[in-house]
C-alpha cells in the first residue's frame, strides 16, 4: 500500500475540496531534444520517504560531482527587480560526492522542509543529475532508466500515468522561521535560535561547499536543471 503524501513544513497547499489528494508518485520522460539525450524522472515524494530516497539517488552519482544550490527569491526582492529571475543559483567546483553527501546530512531538516531552498548535484561528463528543489519535487536525471527506476521502486513510490504534484494546486512557499501560525511547528524564534532561517544555512552550505554564483537566467531558461 502506498503511503499518503505528507509535504514540507514549508510548503502550505490551499485546501480545495474539489481537489483530488495529493499521492505519492513519478512520472518519466524521455528527452531526446536535449544534449545528452536522458530520461527525466519527477517524483513526489513524502517528506519522510525522501530523507532516505534523496540521499540515496545522490549516492548513485559519480565519486566526483558539482553541487548546486537554489534559493528562491523573496516576494519583497521579487518587488524589487521584478525583471530578476525568481531564483539565486550557485554552484561548486567538481568534488567528492561524499562531501555533498556530508553537507546533506548537516543540514538535512532544513533541506527537505525549508520551500524557499533547493539541493542537488550533477556528473559534468553525463547526463546524470539529482535535484530536490523548492517544491521538494525530486528530479531526476539519467541516460537510461536504470538505476533510478530501480531506486524509485525500492522506495515503493509508484509510476503514475498522470501525476497530479504541488505545481498543480495554489500553494505558498515560506523559509521555515516564517511558516504561518496554522501550522504546528515550533516557534519562528526555536527556529532561528536552531540557525534553520535560510539567510543563514543557505550561506553556510555555500561556504562549506565552496560554491560560486551562477549568471542569473529569467524563468523559461534552464532554471532548476544543472548544465551538462
Amino acid at each position: 500500500m502506498v503511503a499518503q503524501y505528507l509535504g514540507p513544513i514549508g510548503l502550505f497547499v490551499t485546501n480545495d475540496d474539489d481537489a483530488p489528494e495529493l499521492e505519492e508518485g513519478y512520472d518519466v520522460q524521455w528527452r531526446d531534444d536535449e544534449v545528452p539525450p536522458h530520461y527525466f524522472f519527477h517524483a513526489q515524494i513524502s517528506a519522510l520517504r525522501l530523507q532516505r530516497a534523496f540521499p540515496s539517488a545522490l549516492a548513485i552519482l559519480p565519486r566526483y560531482c558539482h553541487a548546486v544550490l537554489e534559493v528562491r527569491r523573496s516576494d519583497e526582492q521579487m518587488d524589487r527587480d521584478p525583471e530578476g529571475p525568481a531564483v539565486d543559483r550557485w554552484v561548486s567546483d567538481l568534488l567528492p560526492r561524499s562531501q555533498v553527501l556530508e553537507v546533506l546530512a548537516r543540514y538535512r531538516f532544513a533541506i527537505l522542509h525549508d520551500g524557499m531552498v533547493g539541493f542537488g548535484a550533477y556528473d559534468p561528463d553525463s547526463a546524470l543529475e539529482v535535484f530536490l528543489d523548492d517544491h521538494k519535487l525530486l528530479s531526476l536525471f539519467a541516460p537510461s532508466t536504470e538505476p533510478f527506476e530501480q531506486l524509485l521502486a525500492g522506495f515503493r513510490v509508484p509510476h503514475r500515468r498522470e501525476l497530479r504534484t504541488i505545481l498543480d494546486r495554489d500553494h505558498e512557499h515560506h523559509t521555515l522561521p516564517a511558516v504561518p501560525d496554522r501550522i504546528e511547528v515550533p516557534s519562528a524564534r526555536a527556529l532561528r535560535r536552531q540557525r534553520l532561517d535560510v539567510a543563514w544555512f543557505a550561506l553556510a552550505i555555500r561556504r562549506r561547499l565552496a560554491m560560486h554564483r551562477e549568471p542569473q537566467y529569467q524563468d523559461g531558461d534552464a532554471a532548476g536543471e544543472a548544465e551538462g
